[in-house]
């Protein structure tokens, strides 16, 4: 068989990349547009928009993708999952590649959610763990190629999609690591680990929901009263986990000291009453959140 010369052989190989891209991407859409609040189709969506993303991001695709795209053909509307903003809908490629893995976070959150919602098997807290940190590095990742930049037409994504701000993307990054650890002291807790492990580790909970805190305000500030009116009422609820955890981390020194320094103990204990309070004077529903029905973007809003 003969070879195609380089130029025809690269064309007839973008062609049939497309194709077959075009196909995916029909499907990916289809999976989409169905009931986002039924198990199965999350799973299947999150699986089908990893592989789209492999497509979309290798040879030969990525090598024209990042430009016009005139494959591409109209516009494109992706399924605003968190129902917070209207979708994105433009014919670059790039900026359809950010949406890509914006939504695999979205999707990965959905399932981790799904997972501590229902605990319906002892591994159903590592599961949730991974599917946290999956969403967490998608995030992070959209919020990469968001700083690139490399847009073509120069679209700012923000003013198409409010949530793909780079301070957004990172905050929502942030929502997501504390999220995962959070599941990480559960399970050392159900495990039935020490005393004193499970200070440590409930306390670095307290600073990661203090860092994710952080970035909603960063988050808040540079989007205005649209990232205010979404944003606010997580950072309610993620100052409240990191109390609670804060609190926890002073009721398990208590335990590691017990019977050995009382002074310390009952300091110990003093403190945790008095975060919890706090906890509990923020929000009524504060203690049914912690239960596990906050593991999702769309499920922590309020």
């Amino acid at each position: 068989m003969d070879l195609l010369p380089p130029s025809a052989s690269i064309t007839h190989q973008y062609a049939t990349a497309c194709q077959a891209l075009h196909l995916q991407r029909e499907q990916v859409v289809s999976t989409l547009e169905r009931n986002w609040d039924l198990q199965t189709h999350r799973e299947t969506a999150r699986e089908q928009l990893i592989d789209y993303y492999h497509q979309i991001s290798s040879p030969p695709v990525s090598t024209l993708l990042v430009a016009g795209n005139k494959w591409l053909g109209g516009k494109f509307e992706w399924r605003d999952a968190l129902g917070l903003g209207r979708a994105c809908k433009d014919n670059c490629g790039r900026l359809e590649l950010v949406n890509i893995v914006y939504n695999i976070g979205v999707a990965a959150a959905a399932c981790g959610s799904e997972l501590l919602s229902g605990r319906r098997r002892p591994d159903s807290l590592p599961e949730a763990k991974n599917h946290f940190s999956e969403a967490a590095g998608a995030f992070d990742h959209a919020a990469e190629l968001v700083r690139e930049g490399g847009f073509d037409p120069p679209y700012n994504p923000a003013k198409v999609n409010m949530e793909l701000r780079e301070e957004a993307l990172q905050a929502l990054s942030g929502v997501m690591g504390a999220y995962s650890m959070r599941c990480f002291y559960e399970k050392a807790r159900e495990d039935g680990k020490s005393a004193g492990v499970l200070a440590k580790i409930a306390s670095q909970c307290s600073l990661v929901y203090d860092r994710a805190s952080e970035l909603l305000k960063d988050a808040m500030a540079a989007g205005g009263k649209a990232h205010q009116r979404w944003m606010t009422g997580w950072r309610v609820y993620i100052d409240a986990e990191s109390s609670y955890f804060q609190a926890q981390a002073r009721i398990h020194a208590a335990d590691h000291v017990h019977m050995t320094e009382p002074a310390r103990q009952l300091a110990h204990l003093k403190s945790a009453k008095s975060l919890l309070d706090a906890v509990h004077s923020t929000s009524n529903s504060t203690s049914a959140k912690l239960g596990g029905g906050g593991g999702s973007p769309r499920g922590t809003g309020g």
